[in-house]
């Protein structure tokens, strides 16, 4: 805590013991208890406090004051809940001093459980009650305001501070776990890694699927069936043109001397020809002279 003058001094919440008791008297059992009760409370003896303060109810069970002394108590003891209940008895009382102090201690309490924003509203409303008391020049009461103030700002910065701490809390189990998926990845075998990679990134090196062929019109239909026995009949004629050359070429060819031109195709062609015709007549001849022979034998009768 630092104060107006700049100095560290301890934050510590501002917890009263009522001890207005004290001056019923002597003589009265209860106020012995009590004065007995607080002795032991400012030496920090909170369990035999306790008891001297809860024997002083039992002769006057609807004091306010005995009920904030044992919720002081039991804070003490860190007994919150307890000390809760009895604190918020005491803030619906008529006494705006007690409900200003209540009011404080319930905020102190409720802090310690955890609860900030509630003890928020306690504090602030600490500062309320005491702005109604009358007699607003007691010293007491200024330092209960200014503490009400302080632990309300205190609060609220260590709201900010543990959202801030949750937040930073957050992204550092995200960056953590995150540099923990990247080092099992990097550990991974080489296949695994291909595998996974193939079905995350796209397929652009797949092949594109083959268009359907477009229907063909009538008209293309028709041109395309008038085409094809022209075709057919050129590649008919192709074969047997390829046909008659291979079996003219495995035809003997006439050896032509040493040295001399080879003939044309249509020079041999002639020469076979008149070789065809010179053995026909050769053969014509011979045919005759045997019809002379056959005659000449013949007797003249």
């Amino acid at each position: 805590m630092v104060n107006k003058k700049g100095k560290m001094c301890k934050f510590g919440f501002f917890v009263t013991v009522f001890l207005g008791l004290v001056s019923i008297g002597w003589i009265d059992p209860m106020a012995d208890k009590v004065r007995e009760g607080n002795e032991l409370y400012h030496r920090g003896a909170y369990e035999d406090a306790l008891d001297k303060y809860v024997n002083a109810q039992i002769n006057s069970p609807q004091t306010t004051q005995l009920d904030f002394n044992i919720a002081d108590t039991q804070y003490q003891r860190k007994k919150y809940d307890e000390a809760a209940q009895l604190f918020e008895k005491v803030v619906k009382s008529d006494d705006p001093e007690l409900k200003a102090k209540a009011s404080f201690n319930m905020g102190n309490t409720l802090y310690r459980q955890g609860k900030m924003k509630e003890s928020m509203e306690c504090y602030k409303k600490a500062v309320d009650y005491a702005d109604e008391i009358e007699s607003s020049d007691d010293p007491a009461i200024d330092t209960l305001k200014n503490d009400a103030r302080y632990n309300y700002e205190y609060v609220e910065r260590k709201m900010k501070e543990n959202q801030q701490k949750q937040q930073n809390q957050e992204q550092n189990e995200q960056q953590q776990k995150q540099e923990n998926e990247d080092k099992k990845e990097d550990q991974r075998p080489k296949e695994d890694k291909d595998e996974e990679k193939e079905k995350q990134e796209p397929q652009n090196d797949k092949q594109e699927p083959t268009p359907e062929p477009t229907p063909k019109s009538d008209e293309q239909k028709k041109e395309r069936s008038q085409e094809q026995p022209d075709k057919d009949k050129q590649e008919k004629d192709e074969q047997e043109k390829d046909k008659q050359e291979s079996q003219h070429s495995e035809q003997p060819q006439p050896q032509q001397p040493h040295g001399q031109r080879q003939m044309s195709k249509e020079e041999a062609e002639r020469l076979l020809d008149a070789l065809d015709h010179a053995e026909k007549e050769t053969r014509q001849l011979m045919r005759d002279k045997q019809r002379l022979q056959h005659k000449s034998v013949e007797k003249d009768w």
